[in-house]
């Protein structure tokens, strides 16, 4: 090919059309809304599945903790009842601290408002009953997002639903927990823990 034939073909003004580029354009912005869409949903799918991730690991290790605390519920006199309060919403109980010398803490869980809290005391004296044990501190929360209004019941010595105090021996918990960015999705952690004592 010679440079003349080269210059010619180099100053041709053929090329596409204006309605050819409108149809790659076109075409482009759909492959490209179709990838953001996957990439976006995949991001998102993501989020969702490491926030249901932390909010099992919080709830296994609340549930867990109140069971093992519950497990130990003990006043070290047998005239008085280491469960204090006992209703669908609030747990209360005596705890000894595992310290030297020992101590004994009041420990209540609460939902409230979605939020499974936790509070406590410990006794002032550590010489045995009667224990002095000053109000509960603060509420400290546990585990946000419990969809289920009733986490809390129990069982007397013989197996036996009760709602009396000083008669449970058993605490049975169920919490649902949804997650914020997906809602409609939730997940349920149940265990049981009994008293060791019989008080």
């Amino acid at each position: 090919m010679s440079l003349r034939n080269l210059i010619r073909r180099l100053r041709r003004e053929e090329g596409f059309t204006l309605s050819e580029m409108l149809v790659v354009i076109a075409i482009l912005g759909i492959v490209f809304a179709a990838y953001a869409t996957i990439f976006s949903s995949s991001i998102r799918h993501t989020s969702e599945i490491q926030e249901q991730s932390t909010i099992q690991t919080e709830l296994r290790s609340a549930t867990d903790k109140l069971a093992r605390e519950f497990r130990q519920a003990y006043t070290g006199d047998d005239t008085v009842p280491a469960v204090e309060v006992t209703t669908a919403t609030q747990i209360t109980f005596l705890s000894p601290d595992r310290q030297l010398p020992l101590r004994v803490r009041r420990i209540s869980y609460r939902l409230n408002a979605g939020v499974l809290e936790r509070a406590e005391a410990i006794s002032s004296n550590t010489n045995g009953p009667p224990w002095t044990i000053p109000a509960l501190g603060p509420w400290v929360a546990q585990v946000k997002n419990v969809t289920n209004a009733s986490p809390f019941a129990y069982l007397d010595v013989n197996n036996v639903a009760t709602t009396t105090a000083s008669a449970a021996r058993t605490v049975t918990m169920t919490f649902t927990v949804a997650t914020q960015t997906s809602p409609g999705r939730t997940y349920t952690y149940g265990t049981s823990s009994t008293v060791r004592t019989t008080t």
